[in-house]
């Protein structure tokens, strides 16, 4: 314990020395002069200050006052001693800052007590300054990692969006698709391609969850697709091949599982084949009649060689398509199918059609990414 006692009266100070000896481990640093032992205690960490209020020049509360006023010395408890009974100047001594007082005469007990009880409140404020500088540099490091794993999942979505297919505008189709996506990163996935002179493919993939591990699925299964799609274009041959996938990805106690629809489109026999693997419903719009597109079968990745179902469609010119992932149908409810096949119906052109669906899905954004495919088969 380091005690600083100021007292200009030379034979009170080593009184309160020789009483102060009494307690161990204390180091007892008396000032005859205020000045001297202020720019002692800026130089060197003390634990206790006791001070005369009735001090030539500057008075012992002008001097707490000060004390107070310094970051080093702000904690310090300021024990005033005073030989006065007026209760006015104690008031101005507790305004100043000071911790406690002990009047002329007192007793070596009482100074040894009221010394110690304030050597214990600087310990308790110690404490509590380490506690909280230990909590600041924790709340530090971690908004540090926090900081660095936005960057890094900036990065992992910048890659995944990078993944997604550009616009696909020919004579005979026109492939559009829309990702929005939420503040995490996600397993929603798109991708279409030219598999046949005559002949698209196209896939809407919505891995179960979100974060990391959900993209690094999506993204999987994005490495396989280019090539399965071009050597094998039969919908059921497809989706039975990423079942497989994901049960040689994930062992046979896979933790993941995706929705699927996978579907060819045959421009010169104006015919689409397609499997739907528990995905929402995909809506046509051909010769100004709508029809949910539903034949399939349950999630991918839930049961090995699962059965699916392949639904095949005729079309006329002139035919919209429309795929969407579930983060479409949280922010626009359980009417979303209808919307859409509303929007579908009221759009003059396709387009605007695109455009409307846009709005809707901007407009109500919410936790989930929301991946859509417009497809229009001139």
């Amino acid at each position: 314990m380091k005690v600083v006692v100021i007292d200009d009266y030379r034979p009170t100070l080593e009184m309160i020395e020789a009483m102060l000896e009494h307690i161990e481990n204390i180091s007892i640093y008396p000032f005859e002069d205020a000045d001297e032992a202020y720019a002692y205690m800026l130089s060197q960490q003390v634990d206790v200050i006791l001070m005369d209020i009735c001090m030539p020049k500057t008075d012992g509360i002008e001097w707490c006052r000060r004390f107070k006023q310094h970051e080093q010395l702000q904690h310090v408890p300021v024990l005033m001693v005073t030989g006065y009974d007026d209760e006015q100047k104690l008031e101005e001594a507790f305004a100043a800052g000071a911790f406690d007082y002990i009047r002329k005469p007192f007793t070596m007990v009482e100074l040894i007590a009221r010394v110690q009880l304030a050597y214990r409140q600087k310990e308790t404020m110690d404490q509590l300054k380490r506690t909280n500088e230990a909590y600041m540099e924790s709340n530090r490091h971690m908004w540090a990692m926090q900081k660095k794993m936005n960057e890094d999942l900036h990065l992992a979505r910048l890659v995944q969006e990078g993944l997604l297919p550009e616009r696909m505008n020919n004579e005979h189709i026109h492939f559009v698709g829309t990702y929005i996506p939420s503040s995490q990163l996600s397993g929603d996935l798109y991708f279409w391609q030219q598999v046949r002179p005559h002949m698209y493919a196209f896939i809407v993939i919505d891995v179960m969850g979100h974060g990391v591990a959900s993209a690094l699925v999506a993204m999987s299964i994005r490495s396989l697709l280019h090539g399965l799609m071009t050597k094998v274009t039969e919908p059921l041959a497809v989706v039975h091949e990423l079942n497989r996938h994901a049960f040689q990805l994930f062992g046979k106690e896979t933790k993941y599982c995706f929705t699927a629809f996978y579907g060819t489109i045959d421009v010169k026999t104006k015919v689409i084949e397609y499997v739907n693997a528990g995905h929402p419903s995909a809506i046509l719009m051909t010769n100004q009649k709508i029809m949910f597109l539903k034949e399939g079968g349950i999630p991918i990745g839930i049961i090995p060689n699962a059965p699916y179902k392949k639904g095949t469609i005729s079309f006329q010119h002139d035919t919209y398509l429309i795929l969407y992932t579930d983060g479409l149908i949280e922010v626009l409810g359980e009417e979303c199918a209808n919307q859409l096949a509303h929007t579908m119906q009221m759009a003059h052109s396709f387009d605007q059609m695109v455009e409307k669906i846009n709005e809707q899905a901007q407009y109500a954004k919410g936790n989930d990414d929301i991946t859509f495919v417009s497809i229009h088969v001139k």
